[in-house]
């Protein structure tokens, strides 16, 4: 028997907590299957199991070896499946979750073209505001726009995306536009805002960062609706390019302070996944796919 194949039976042993149990399912007999613990012991000079009439039970040698050895096994099965993968169509359910108009204006334009390309996938599009457990809620992958905290997720930063701040030429022409980030402080602006924390716009002048506290009778968690506030003349709005491009052009909308870089210049959007060695064929095709059309639309 192979080491592999030790390390396989050990692991059955500790998981189904007897060697009767691991014989059933082997079809083997109890005896083969503690000649082959005790081949293992004798091999690494220690015992792994104190075993007693009824049961059992890992020794503290026995309780690290189950770790790295489970870790073997789990790879090792990852690793067949990844290589298995490779000359087959991706199927099965890809879900995603993503802020809703995040998923409006990166997710909407892509899936259809993605969806045919891979007719045996089906997705489950999960929209939502908050950082969701990927693991607890069996995600595939989270589509999230903001630097990431440190975490065991693997994160593949899709595109940088640029804001700028936005009025209408109403609102510019009843206020005056500003002519210094100083003055935001005295002027109706409208925050993004999910919490209670107080909104402060930065901005970069030569080397210095300034903050500007914000104030406002408007705040709102969704994008869209700040820009139709903005659009309707309620006030000063930093929003990202993507959203107002076509408010821009159309003259709906146009730049404040623009010769006041935001401070950070950019925000990453990552496509965030559980840590794991072995990336399954139905993320990793979507991934690519996503990465490929935001460097060529979304920026």
């Amino acid at each position: 028997m192979d080491d592999l194949t030790l390390l396989r039976l050990f692991v059955q042993v500790v998981d189904k907590g007897s060697f009767s149990a691991v014989a059933r399912a082997t079809h083997t007999t109890p005896s083969a299957v503690s000649r082959q613990i005790s081949r293992l012991e004798e091999d690494l000079g220690t015992r792994l199991l104190q075993r007693t009439t009824r049961q059992q039970v890992l020794t503290e040698a026995g309780e690290i070896y189950l770790r790295h050895a489970r870790q073997i096994v789990e790879d090792t099965e990852a690793a067949r499946r990844a290589v298995s993968q490779l000359g087959q169509d991706p199927s099965g359910v890809l879900r995603i979750t993503a802020e809703a108009d995040l998923a409006h204006a990166l997710l909407s334009p892509m899936l259809p073209e993605f969806l045919a390309k891979y007719p045996n996938l089906r997705v489950q599009l999960h929209t939502s505001a908050k950082m969701e457990d990927l693991i607890d809620r069996g995600i595939d992958v989270a589509i999230r726009m903001g630097h990431l905290e440190s975490s065991s997720l693997i994160a593949k930063r899709l595109v940088m995306s640029r804001s700028l701040l936005v009025a209408s030429p109403a609102f510019l022409a009843n206020n005056g536009p500003p002519s210094h980030p100083g003055d935001l402080s005295t002027l109706p602006c409208l925050s993004f805002k999910t919490g209670t924390e107080r909104t402060i716009w930065r901005f970069k002048t030569g080397d210095e960062v300034r903050d500007v506290p914000i104030a406002g009778r408007f705040q709102v968690g969704s994008l869209v609706l700040l820009r139709e506030a903005a659009k309707s003349g309620l006030g000063i709005a930093m929003l990202p390019i993507w959203t107002v491009r076509d408010d821009l052009d159309a003259g709906t909308l146009q730049p404040v302070l623009p010769g006041f870089p935001l401070e950070p210049p950019a925000t990453p959007i990552n496509a965030v996944y559980p840590s794991g060695r072995f990336l399954a064929s139905k993320v990793r095709v979507f991934i690519d796919a996503l990465s490929l059309w935001a460097e060529t639309h979304f920026k």
